[in-house]
């Protein structure tokens, strides 16, 4: 593998990890900002509802005899799309006001009951039923004692797990931007590394251009090797007769030296 490839691999791989972790962190505070928003939408109804029904019960009036409650809860329904059931209820569990007109007179569920009494003193409760989000808050009396309970439905728990937030979120969108971000950056490398390195093939190309051309070796003469034969082999044959010579010169010497020898001696 090439060392372009090479380069442009890891920078697509760069570019995929940084869009992956830019859309996980987008889409995760839009989520966020989405439950915001729905809590603060269901804030809204149930602190509206409570409101005008203690208006209602301030006047002395019992909570069941108040008629306009139930078009009270009829108009908050039909205001949020995303409520589900809005319920006004007694505080032994009856069911006064309903928006669901065939619930009413029946008792709360034993979760509800729970979650009002784990409440505790605190207006505002919370519980999760049949895979939809139930949050309630208490009515009370100008003495501060609870008259009875306003409840409102939403589908779905408000608590998803924001990893699958986030997948559901940006699936499909990563399907089709991730892939045009990596072919516009492969194509964006490739181009720079191309123009690079039309510059260090030229300044090659010149450079061998430049480069001095090694001297032809000028071809060899048959005669001239027969005669350099020639003269070899009259060398070897005179240094072998100079080798004769001295070899008799040098007997000759030791010949007459022994004659004097002798002489000398008688």
């Amino acid at each position: 593998m090439s060392p372009a490839v090479r380069t442009i691999l890891a920078l697509l791989g760069l570019t995929g990890a940084g869009i992956l972790l830019a859309s996980a962190l987008i889409f995760g505070g839009l989520d966020r900002l989405r439950l915001r928003v729905v809590e603060a939408n269901i804030d809204f109804v149930l602190t509206q509802l409570r409101d005008s029904i203690e208006a209602n019960v301030s006047l002395g009036l019992p909570l069941q005899d108040l008629r306009v409650v139930q078009d009270l809860l009829e108009r908050s329904r039909i205001g949020n799309p995303s409520l589900l059931a809005v319920e006004v209820f007694s505080p032994a569990g009856i069911s006064l006001f309903n928006t669901d007109r065939g619930s009413i007179g029946e008792e709360i569920t034993s979760t509800w009951r729970e979650g009002v009494r784990h409440a505790g003193n605190a207006d505002r409760w919370r519980v999760e039923e049949f895979g939809n989000l139930i949050v309630g808050q208490a009515i009370r009396n100008d003495f501060g004692e609870p008259v009875g309970y306003v409840a409102v439905t939403v589908a779905g728990p408000m608590e998803q797990s924001p990893v699958a937030s986030i997948i559901v979120a940006s699936g499909w969108r990563l399907a089709i931007v991730l892939p045009l971000c990596l072919l516009g950056v492969g194509i964006v490398v490739w181009s720079m590394l191309r123009w690079r390195s039309r510059e260090i093939m030229d300044v090659t190309a010149r450079l061998v251009m430049q480069a001095p051309t090694p001297a032809a070796t000028p071809p060899v003469d048959k005669d001239l090797v027969s005669l350099a034969d020639q003269v070899g082999a009259a060398v070897d044959t005179a240094v072998n007769e100079l080798d004769q010579t001295t070899a008799t010169v040098l007997k000759l010497d030791d010949d007459s030296m022994k004659d004097r020898l002798r002489d000398a001696a008688a």
